[in-house]
């Protein structure tokens, strides 16, 4: 019986796994550069700086695996996908950018709306691969990572970024400013997150071979 399944190229190194986390614990704490940059109250950095790095990186992140359905084989859906989810993503983040400092009227529900659907009529269309892949996703590099992010964004997020959560730690010394940096900048790291989870699913997923 022919073995379809992938053998690792390189052999499991204890350096190289030690190394991998020390370099994304890293980018982990260097992605959250706008926070130690001089306080300045006229610049609108959780709206500019902030909102343009996690722009930035959902677009990359869209981009890698675009790049990669190329080579991804019967998952090919999967990617495209995935792609889908993160271009709306992106123009999720771009919206409060174009319309609050651009000035520009920007429809990012149609667009998000549009984009969602083409990605659930493709899902629909390919579900037998989108059913394995979901059935195997643990065995996918990168999945933790994004799971993370899911959940810092979904459930963590609720509560650093509530304002009734600092209002009753910080007391009087509360202002309207700080659930929301401390929002924004979680959700900066779970962009992070995010593009370093594509990146790892994208490098398996293009390794894939074709089902003999």
């Amino acid at each position: 019986m022919p073995d379809s399944s992938l053998k690792p190229q390189r052999k499991s190194s204890w350096p190289r796994t030690l190394l991998r986390a020390a370099l994304i614990c890293g980018g982990s704490v260097a992605i959250l550069l706008p926070a130690w940059l001089p306080n300045r109250p006229s610049a609108p950095i959780e709206r500019a700086t902030v909102e343009l790095l996690q722009a930035f990186l959902l677009a990359a992140a869209a981009a890698i695996i675009l790049g990669a359905a190329s080579h991804a084989g019967h998952n090919r859906p999967v990617c495209r996908v995935m792609a889908f989810g993160l271009i709306a993503a992106f123009v999720g983040e771009i919206e409060d950018f174009v319309s609050g400092i651009l000035g520009w009227k920007f429809p990012e529900a149609w667009f998000v709306g549009v984009i969602l659907l083409i990605a659930l009529i493709t899902a629909l269309r390919h579900r037998r691969v989108m059913i394995h892949f979901l059935s195997t996703l643990g065995n996918h590099a990168g999945s933790g990572l994004i799971g993370s992010a899911l959940l810092i964004l979904y459930v963590f997020n609720r509560v650093i970024g509530s304002a009734k959560f600092w209002r009753a730690t910080l007391g009087d010394d509360f202002t309207q400013e700080i659930p929301k940096m401390c929002k924004s900048y979680l959700e900066l790291l779970a962009c992070y997150l995010i593009f370093i989870g594509v990146l790892g699913l994208s490098i398996t997923l293009a390794r894939r071979k074709e089902p003999s």
